[in-house]
């Protein structure tokens, strides 16, 4: 069986004939990182948070540099893949190795269990200095920082349905609410 050249049908929805293609090279549905990488790179938030963390790993024995795994996770978040599950497959495509500096045509990006591990061994003091970190983009982001910040902390309208247990009457919202402290 082979491949026609073309789709033999234009699709028009966008006002513009579009014609679809095979492709025998690298695809991605996540060239939308590319200004945000472009972005990243000229503020270096993401080069920052991984200086920030302690890498206890032998340099020698090391494959995947902190700021790489870094980038595959943010960007990951950033692409709406909230958990790690879809780093297996996302290591290879070619838009994330190059928001991780990586050619695309180089070795595969950390794999799934490579990121937990890197995740989940993250201390206490290396999360202080990430939390410097991004007071320092902050501070950074005004020609003169503020003096005074005030932060508007509003109650969550958080409506429970039905009959669960830890549900209380919230008279602001005039409704049942669940508990937030169970």
């Amino acid at each position: 069986m082979s491949i026609p050249p073309a789709w033999p049908q234009v699709l028009d929805f966008f006002g513009a004939p579009l014609v679809i293609e095979p492709s025998p090279g690298q695809l991605s549905g996540d060239a939308g990182l590319l200004p945000v990488r472009q972005f990243d790179q000229r503020i270096g938030l993401t080069r920052a948070f991984a200086d920030a963390l302690d890498d206890p790993r032998d340099p020698d024995l090391t494959e995947h540099p902190f700021v790489e795994m870094v980038r595959s996770r943010v960007y990951g978040i950033l692409a709406g893949y909230a958990d790690q599950n879809d780093h297996d497959t996302l290591r290879a495509d070619p838009v994330f190795k190059l928001v991780a500096d990586r050619s695309p045509d180089d070795d595969d990006l950390a794999s799934q269990p490579t990121l937990s591990r890197f995740e989940n061994a993250t201390s206490i003091p290396s999360l202080k200095r990430l939390r410097d970190v991004f007071l320092d983009q902050f501070i950074a982001s005004f020609e003169t920082p503020p003096r005074q910040l005030t932060f508007d902390l509003d109650a969550v309208d958080d409506p429970a349905h039905g009959h669960q247990q830890l549900t209380f009457w919230h008279g602001y919202y005039d409704h049942t609410k669940q508990s937030q402290h169970p």
